[in-house]
Parts: structure tokens; sequence; C-alpha cells
């Protein structure tokens, strides 16, 4: 029995729209028979294609098949890639994808589960520039769209994201976003891909040097990124030495601009120059410098507004931003941020931009948006779009609100292939557990009596507005919340001058302690000196003298090392300690948690780490420790996955607790 021949086809686009060249043995009479039954341009010789083709049409490509398969071919192939349904047809079968000039349309079949139903729906509707066609009732989204797309919908809807990934105009794309959202938690290469990392790099660093496995990994996210994706590993992971790293891959991309926080600048000089060594750096220390042309500039966030002509017209081609959280607030339209304008307007300039942070959002995900949208301004074009979506938004009253969070693991899941993120516990399995501790502190009624005197004084105040009739202004409650955080900072010094002399005598060990207010630290330290040699580090440290108490605390000659959160918790390696003493909590949840770190990171070789927060029992400090730990796991949400709902602000949230306590009859 002679075997029938299959008719190959190839789908491709020209001027009269799309094609399908049709590969079978050459036949005279087959050719002149569609040619016959086909008239130009339904059926012509496409000398490019080197084949005979017809336009992919229901009804040409239906009278294609009838002629062929009555010639004794076997058309499967061509009813398979042709379009051989109708319109209504089209919406019943199963699902498919078509691109047209930059949008990808989708089809698929009605849903008789109404929980996917939904999930569909609401999907495709999260994405940007989406469109629905009353016509054809279908959907339509920009191709540049089709990976967020597929990996929202692969989850909940397989056969439509598999309908994305098998179309070859957008497969490309999807599958190169599923490879950086498959290492993009890894702690190590496979075999392959770290032999192609390990040869590039190869005589790059001077000899003895060399990237951990995990910091392969994010060179390696980094080059499948094109240069343009945030590393947001957990602090002490060493993303500075990852992003060395990738640059160290491309001495073409120069001249290059880090872009980070003042007490770190000095630190990317000293690596830079340690991991290359041949290149040229300059640092900008103030206003005044000018800017050279030179293969590393590095400049703090406060001097960018000051020098962003300059920068741009050096035309870096790489922009590092270290910290990257630094541009999480843009202002308003009339009181704009200026560092965070100028820095986004030079990196604009730039063709790739790394950005690093282990918090790329503080507290709450319209922090996220700049970044984003720097990396990604084609899929998060539009900050309303954005906070429409996932913040929650309200009108207070004063205009819209956007401090809320909502659907955080579908911006998880939409960033996953622009962001690696990996955790302690995941690449660096030799570190120590770490711990948190709240320790409650239950005061003496003399200790206890200013914050009383305090707080009722307040009460006095609000009670004042009440009867007046007027709303409580928002600056009043965070002078309230601020002015009571600030007397258990006091009230807390003599517990905690106990307790590290208690904890000095038992361990022998140096220990970090961390507060907020200046005050407070000057007291500490006044009362810890009779127990050795007790250091601080705020504000006023010079870059100099800080790197001095850092190198003194790690080679053991400090005894208590007393740091301002803000002042130290970013640039700082103390792991000659194994716990901190928090005397003060910060609004921001992850300053603390990058306070933390500076003892849990590379180099820590204690068995476990503690970081203990002291609270004042039946105190403003009850309220901040569980605010703070639900702000905490929105930002976990976002970054690492899990949904979370939350609209109040944290100083909302804080003024709804006590109003609850105190009675208050007045609104928020």
């Amino acid at each position: 029995m002679e075997t029938m021949e299959t008719v190959a086809v190839e789908v491709y686009r020209d001027a009269y729209g799309e094609r399908l060249a049709l590969k079978y043995r050459y036949n005279a009479d087959t050719n002149q028979a569609l040619k016959d039954a086909l008239a130009f341009p339904r059926f012509m010789w496409d000398k490019e294609q080197r084949a005979w083709s017809v336009q992919n049409v229901r009804h040409v490509v239906s009278s294609a098949c009838e002629l062929l398969e009555g010639l004794g071919y076997d058309t499967t192939l061509l009813r398979k890639h042709g379009n051989t349904l109708t319109k209504n047809e089209q919406n019943k079968s199963e699902c498919w994808t078509k691109v047209k000039r930059t949008r990808l349309y989708l089809h698929w079949p009605y849903l008789s589960d109404s929980f996917q139903r939904e999930a569909v729906r609401l999907a495709v509707r999260s994405i940007t520039g989406r469109k629905f066609h009353a016509d054809d009732k279908c959907w339509s989204i920009p191709v540049a769209q089709a990976r967020t797309l597929y990996g929202l919908l692969e989850p909940v809807y397989a056969p439509l994201a598999k309908a994305i990934i098998d179309n070859k105009d957008v497969a490309k794309d999807v599958e190169e976003s599923i490879e950086r959202v498959a290492i993009s938690s890894a702690a190590e290469l496979g075999e392959s891909k770290l032999a192609e990392i390990n040869t590039a790099l190869e005589g790059r660093f001077p000899e003895g040097l060399d990237l951990y496995p995990f910091q392969k990994v994010a060179v390696a996210f980094a080059e499948m990124s094109g240069g343009n994706c945030l590393i947001g590993d957990e602090m002490g992971i060493g993303k500075t030495i990852s992003t060395i790293g990738y640059a160290a891959l491309h001495p073409e991309d120069r001249p290059a601009v880090v872009v980070c926080p003042s007490n770190v600048k000095f630190n990317w000089k000293k690596e830079l120059s340690k991991w290359l060594p041949t290149e040229q750096i300059q640092v900008i220390t103030k206003g005044k410098d000018t800017v050279e042309m030179c293969d590393f500039v590095i400049i703090n966030y406060d001097l960018m507004a000051k020098k962003q002509d300059e920068l741009i017209a050096i035309a870096p081609r790489l922009v590092i931003l270290d910290e990257s959280h630094y541009i999480k607030n843009s202002g308003s339209k009339n009181k704009p941020v200026k560092r965070t304008m100028a820095t986004l307007n030079v990196a604009k300039h730039a063709p790739k931009v790394i950005a690093l942070s282990g918090t790329a959002i503080s507290s709450r995900p319209k922090e996220f948006f700049n970044t984003l949208n720097l990396m990604r301004p084609d899929q998060f074009p539009s900050f309303w779009d954005f906070a429409q979506r996932y913040c929650d938004p309200w009108n207070d009253g004063f205009g819209w609100n956007f401090d809320g969070a909502s659907n955080t693991k579908e911006l998880n899941e939409r960033t996953r292939d622009l962001c690696i993120r990996r955790l302690k516990s995941e690449v660096l399995p030799e570190l120590p557990p770490k711990t948190r501790t709240f320790l409650p502190i239950h005061m003496e009624k003399k200790d206890r009596s200013p914050y009383d005197i305090a707080q009722e004084e307040w009460d006095r105040r609000i009670d004042e507005f009440y009867l007046n009739g007027e709303s409580l202004p928002q600056g009043i409650m965070l002078n309230m919340l601020n002015d009571l955080r600030h007397i258990c900072g006091n009230i807390k010094v003599n517990y905690a001058v106990d307790w590290i002399k208690q904890y000095h005598s038992q361990t022998g060990k140096p220990i970090v302690v961390f507060t907020h207010h200046r005050d407070v630290l000057k007291r500490l330290a006044d009362k810890l000196k009779p127990i050795g040699n007790v250091q601080t580090i705020s504000g006023d440290t010079s870059s100099k003298k800080r790197q001095e108490l850092v190198d003194d605390f790690q080679a053991g000659h400090i005894n208590v090392l007393i740091c301002n959160t803000i002042a130290a918790k970013e640039g700082i390696t103390l792991t000659a300690a194994d716990t901190v003493l928090f005397i003060e909590r910060e609004w921001v949840p992850t300053d603390e948690e990058q306070a933390e770190d500076r003892v849990y990171r590379i180099g820590q070789e204690s068995q476990h780490v503690h970081a203990v927060y002291l609270s004042c029992a039946g105190t403003i400090d009850e309220h901040f420790d569980r605010v703070v730990e639900e702000k905490r796991a929105v930002v976990k949400a976002v970054l690492d996955g899990g949904n979370v709902e939350q609209r109040k602000g944290l100083v909302s949230e804080l003024v709804k607790r006590l109003k609850s306590e105190r009675g208050w009859r007045i609104k928020e």
C-alpha cells in the first residue's frame, strides 16, 4: 500500500498577510490544480520561501485541504497550522494565540469552573495595555507582555499558558524568562552553565580571587537579563562582588557609574580596586568635583542632583544602583525628590542598569515602582495602573492614598524573572541560625511615670480636637507617636545597661547595640563605660573614623559598639559579634533587618546569631512591635511570594490601636 505524502507547512507573513508555505515534492499537476482552484494571491509562488503558498484564511485553507486530499496528500499539518475555523468555532475551540503586528491575540474556550474562569480573567486584566475586542470576542495584549502573562497563567490555566509559549513569535522571550526564573533562587548553577561562566571569568580577576558559587549564579542571571536586572539577595550574600563579576565580563560597558549611599562609596572603591585593579576609578566626594572620563565613577545619591548633567555627558554604558530603595520616593509633581529624579534621569540614559537591594521595598508595594519602571518600562509604564492593582488605593478625603498592599502574590509572579533573590539559609547553609526575640520590660512605677504623664497630656490634647469637632491632623498623630517612642527609649536605657552588663559578664563577647535617638545613644554610652572600651557610630561619624571603628571591633578591641540604626545599617561588617540589641525600633522594618545583618553575613563563625528587641510592656512599644511585624509580612510577600492585603499605613494603624486602647472618640 502506497504511503500518502504529507504536506509540510511553514507559517510566515508578507504584504498580503499571514501565509502558509506548502512543502511537498514538485508535481506539475498538483500545482496546476491549485492554481485553477485558487486565484492569485490566494495561491502563488513565493521566491523567498522557494515554495508555493496559500493565504491563511479559513475558506482558502479549507479549499486547499479538500483539493490536496482528493489528490492523495496528507493535510494533517496544513489543517493544524491553518485557519480552518470560523470566528465562533475559534472561540469554542482549544486555546490558541496569534500575533498581529505588536499585539498577541488570545483565544480560549468558555470555562465552566467559575473560580478558574475568574482567575484567567483577572490575570489578563492585570496586564498593562490589554484590550477586549467585542467583534472577535477575544482579548489582546502587547507582545512585550507575553512572558508576564505566561507566568500568571501557568499556575491557574496551563492550556492558555502553553498556547502562549507555543507561539513562535513569543516563545523565545518566554523561554528566556523561564530560564531566568529557574535560577532566580538557585544556590549554584548546573554543570554546563557553570562551565560557561567559569570560562568567561577566567583571567578576569587577580590570582587567588574567585566568586562563590551563588555569586556566579547572580552573574549568570545578569548575563541572561542583558545587564538589566535587580539583584535582590538578602543582606550579607555579596551583591557588590556579584555585580563586579558581571562588570568584569563586559569591559565594553565603560564608563560605568556606581550610585550608592555616602557611607559605602569607599567600600566600592576598595572592592573594585581589589577585583579589577587595572580599572580607573573616580570617587565624587563633593559637589565641586568634576566628573572625569574613566572606567568607574562612584557617587552618592545626595550628589546626583548636582552632577546629573555631567554624568549624562560622559554617556555611561552601565549604571549600578546600590541600595536602590533610595529611589523609592519620587515626591509629587509640585515637589519632586531631586535625588530620585536625577538618578532616574541618569539611569535612563544608560543601556544597562543593575539595581542592588536586599530591601527593594521598605514597607509597601508603591516603593517598588520606580525600580520596576526603570527595568521594564514596557511592563510597568504607569504608576496609576500599578497603584490601582497593587496598592489597594483609597480616597481619604485629601486625595488618593497608595500606602496599602494588594495582589502581592501576583506582583511577585510578575517580577520573578526580573529579580534574583536568595536568602542566606538557601545559599549559606554554613551560617548559623538567626533568632529574633522580643524582650518585654515590666517597668517600675517610678520609671513609668514620665510615660504616663506624657500619655495623659496627649489624651487631653486629643480630647480638645474632639470637643472642637475637628479631625486629628496627620502631623499631630506623628508627633504623638514619636514623643511616646522617644520617652520609651530613654526609659529602656537603665534596663539595657543591666542586660548588657549581664551578657558581657556571662559570655565575654562583644555586642552591637542599635538606638534611634541621639540622647539615648549618648546616655547609654556614658553608663556603659565601666565595662570596657565602648564606642559609638552616629550620623556625625566620618567615613574614615567609621571604618577605623569597624576594624577595631573586628579585631576584638571594642567591647560594646553603640550605633544609630540609620547611620550604621549599610556598608559595614561586624561579624566579631553574634548578638545585636535594639533599644528602639524603626518605622521601616527593613532598616532593622539591614542592621541585624551587619552581624549575620559571610564571615560569621558563631553557632547562633541573636537579635534582641527591648519593649516596654503596656506602652506604645507593644503596638509598634505588632504593626512593624505586619509591615515585614508585606515586604516578604512581595519579594518572596504570598498574598497579603493591607490598606492602612503604619501611622494610621498605630493610631487605630491607641484609639481603641485609650477610648478616643475622634475619627482617625
